[in-house]
């Protein structure tokens, strides 16, 4: 640790320091804390040094404060501590030091997701810092020394008196109202706060459960952002399992990998050209190659995961990197290629889509299908039994409707969120194909 680090580090945790506390040091690179941690807190107070994987092991039951250092704030373990202490959670501080994070392969805008996922919003303890990761990674890593202490701070309060009496439905649906609060699409705290929402759902046993059963979802859910918050959840909650093709790289962000990843055998991504973020180093696999006419064996994959990406085949993809003209049949290409995801997945095996859904538009980019389209989709391609589900974004968040009820869906292809807050889909439609 350099000298400047540390005495900047000292001088500002030791402000929260008081005689008598129990404080806790977790990971190596604080260690060297101890001393005058032990200093503040007195001989009436208690200091333990604990390595992350030894948390349930050596943590005392009570803990007054706790600083993680740089490579300790990570998902895994913080949702450790917060199972630990649940019941009297300790004053909780992170050395925030973004090159550590990123020469351990951890990327230091997605830690700081990972925070607001499991409920911690950080603050700054020396002056204010921006509240948008991206933005809050590129100023700390202006500063001299390019680190700063965090303190890491619930948003979850407990809701005001009048909300606790309502259905516990609702109640949960206020609380993901104030934690994820709808952001101007297209800027860097909508897509913060969309990483957050979205990891939050997949890392929830709670949220996957209630998903899988076909529950309705509480109003507050996603309100003011994209069909993704539906699309994920839904998705995990199929249980994937085996070898899994993801045609049209809808799974291509670390946050979302690392909640499929565990779960599978392998992952291959198929997409038109090279995207600007790739994750080999996680076991994942590309292949650049058109839909319509995959270089891939029969009966190869156990699992096909394609969200929201057939509206799109026979379009104009320029944007996605082809140079192809827009097809004169997108109808009979989108069914070309649904042919080839129904060749490559094995007997037995499924096949999991998604498209934006209602009223039928062309966007020349994609289009959006009807409930005509839909079966015309299904039918050219040869598809057999399916399930569907359809999510309908309302003014209170994604619910689950019918198709009938998302029949008069809107896309919205603006910058600018539509009058009821859509930002894209207005509904979509989920399906799971059985081969």
């Amino acid at each position: 640790m350099e000298d400047a680090s540390s005495e900047q580090l000292e001088s500002r945790l030791g402000s929260f320091l008081r005689p008598g506390m129990t404080a806790a040091l977790v990971g190596e690179g604080v260690a060297s804390l101890a001393p005058l941690v032990a200093e503040r807190v007195g001989p009436s107070g208690r200091v333990v040094a604990v390595e992350p994987a030894g948390l349930d092991d050596r943590l005392p039951d009570r803990v007054d404060l706790m600083l993680l250092d740089p490579l300790a704030c990570r998902p895994a373990v913080l949702l450790g501590i917060r199972g630990r202490l649940e019941d009297s959670p300790p004053a909780l501080f992170v050395d925030f030091w973004p090159q550590a994070l990123r020469e351990n392969a951890t990327d230091p805008t997605t830690a700081l997701d990972c925070h607001r996922a499991l409920g911690l919003r950080p603050r700054g303890t020396g002056g204010e810092l921006p509240t948008d990761p991206g933005e809050l990674v590129l100023a700390v890593d202006a500063g001299e020394p390019p680190r700063t202490l965090l303190r890491l701070e619930s948003v979850d309060p407990p809701p005001p008196v009048r909300e606790r009496v309502l259905p516990a439905g609702l109640r949960l649906g206020r609380r993901w109202e104030r934690r994820f609060p709808p952001a101007e699409p297209r800027t860097l705290a909508y897509d913060a706060t969309h990483r957050a929402l979205v990891r939050s759902l997949l890392e929830s046993e709670d949220w996957l459960a209630r998903f899988a059963a076909g529950k309705q979802l509480p109003y507050g859910l996603g309100a003011g952002y994209d069909e993704r918050v539906a699309e994920y959840p839904w998705l995990l909650s199929r249980g994937l399992r085996g070898r899994v093709l993801d045609a049209g790289s809808v799974l291509n962000h670390r946050h979302v990998l690392e909640c499929v990843l565990p779960a599978i055998d392998e992952l291959t991504i198929v997409t038109l050209a090279p995207e600007p973020a790739a994750f080999p180093e996680l076991g994942v696999s590309y292949l650049y190659e058109d839909l319509r006419a995959l270089p891939l064996g029969d009966d190869s994959f156990d699992e096909v995961v394609s969200l929201s990406t057939l509206e799109h085949v026979g379009m104009d993809n320029t944007v996605y990197g082809a140079d192809d003209p827009r097809a004169a049949d997108p109808r009979a290409e989108a069914a070309q290629a649904l042919r080839e995801l129904l060749r490559v997945v094995r007997p037995g095996g499924r096949i999991h889509l998604s498209f934006p859904f209602g009223r039928r538009e062309d966007h020349g980019w994609l289009r959006q299908l009807d409930r005509e389209d839909v079966d015309d989709l299904l039918a050219r391609a040869g598809a057999g039994r399916h399930e569907e589900t359809v999510f309908l974004h309302t003014p209170r968040g994604w619910r689950r409707g019918t198709a009938r009820a998302a029949g008069d869906a809107r896309y919205n292809d603006t910058p600018q969120p539509s009058a009821d807050g859509v930002v894209a889909a207005g509904a979509v439609l989920c399906a799971t194909i059985y081969a």
